[in-house]
């Protein structure tokens, strides 16, 4: 399945399915629960989005240290007080 094209809002919560707090995205038409979370394939997600810092023809590498970047510059500006949207093209 893939995220409708559109941009949405991103808060911090606490992931159930992951046990930390990450990425939520709100206000996706048909889907619920969809977050930004470390992974390298398909196999990986349910629907959720994967970052990495290279992308291979089945993968992305990298994703962890990629997860990190993204989810620190989400909860700085969180924090300060901005709001956070991820367009989806």
């Amino acid at each position: 399945t893939a995220i409708p094209r559109g941009t949405y809002p991103i808060t911090i919560t606490q992931s159930a399915r992951f046990g930390k707090p990450l990425p939520l995205l709100s206000d996706v038409p048909s889907f619920a629960g969809i977050r930004i979370h470390p992974g390298n394939t398909s196999a990986d997600t349910e629907g959720c989005i994967l970052v990495g810092t290279n992308r291979a023809e089945d993968s992305i590498g990298n994703s962890r240290a990629a997860f990190g970047m993204v989810f620190e510059h989400i909860r700085d500006a969180l924090e300060a007080g901005e709001s956070v949207e991820i367009e989806i093209q």
